[in-house]
């Protein structure tokens, strides 16, 4: 897995290549938790390239969003293929993440 992060003004554009798993939340919430110390609280995780999310994965994705909340933040998904998309159904998040098709519309929602 890769994960890389983009600023859009005060949003952050979290790119993963590959799997959100057990073997790579991890990675994942540390390279979160390295913007949330420069005090960004507002994501987008991009699904376009994710492969595979599984338990830890979505766990991650909460902890990220229970994060940004302290500092008054959100957590958008966007991109995401069918199967991350029935995942996050059938799990209820779909309620709990703003989701959005493309990449570009969830970061101009924080505008």
């Amino acid at each position: 897995m890769n994960i890389s992060c983009e600023e859009y003004d005060q949003v952050v554009v979290v790119n993963i290549d590959g799997e959100l798993s057990a073997d790579t939340a991890e990675v994942f919430k540390n390279t979160a938790q390295e913007s949330l110390q420069e005090q960004h609280f507002f994501f987008v995780v991009n699904f376009e390239k994710v492969s595979l999310i599984d338990s830890e994965g979505l766990e991650a994705l909460l902890w990220l969003k229970d994060q940004v909340q302290e500092g008054e933040g959100q957590v958008k998904l966007a991109a995401l293929d069918e199967t991350s998309a029935k995942i996050l159904t059938m799990t209820r998040l779909d309620h709990r993440f703003d989701i959005h098709p493309q990449v570009i519309q969830a970061v101009k929602c924080f505008s």
